[in-house]
């Protein structure tokens, strides 16, 4: 998969990457007592065209579930749809704000992409990067979700996690 089709799955409207994912509602689990029994709000996206599944069960409402859903699909998007990286426009520093979830997820996508051609080795990567290891590190800390999955993505890959 090349980096626009990547991306424009992450830019994509909800409906939009909706279209392209099958939808499962579910009772969900945990918490809750007899009404976690009665009502179908947990939801399970499996998009199509990666083959990547997410869950969201956290709130009672169907809708927002499917809403946390389609973010955390994003992320895995991000995280595990890999292409090459591009030479110009990405910058590591400063890391997005998390309340700009749009470009933190544009960010981590291209971060991957970097770590996924260099092994994901930290030092090879902050050299792709322009920046130090210790400012790698420190960007990718920021951002416990980036950081575990990076750690995950490098125990898969062979090398042993910094952690």
């Amino acid at each position: 998969m090349t980096a626009s089709e990547r991306n424009a799955m992450l830019t994509a409207e909800d409906d939009a990457l909706l279209r392209d994912c099958e939808f499962i509602m579910q009772k969900g689990t945990g918490n809750g007592g007899q009404k976690i029994n009665k009502t179908s709000s947990a939801v399970r996206l499996r998009h199509r065209p990666t083959g990547i599944a997410v869950s969201a069960n956290e709130e009672r409402s169907q809708s927002r579930n499917r809403h946390i859903a389609l973010r955390k699909l994003r992320y895995e998007i991000a995280v595990r749809v890999h292409a090459e990286p591009s030479g110009a426009g990405f910058s590591l520093l400063p890391a997005p704000s998390p309340a700009n979830h749009a470009r933190l997820i544009q960010w981590t996508a291209e971060l991957f992409d970097r770590l996924a051609a260099s092994d994901f080795d930290l030092a090879r990567t902050a050299a792709l990067c322009g920046a130090s290891v210790s400012q790698l590190e420190r960007a990718m800390r920021k951002y416990p979700q980036v950081w575990r999955s990076w750690s995950e993505s490098r125990r898969k890959n062979g090398g042993g996690a910094r952690d």
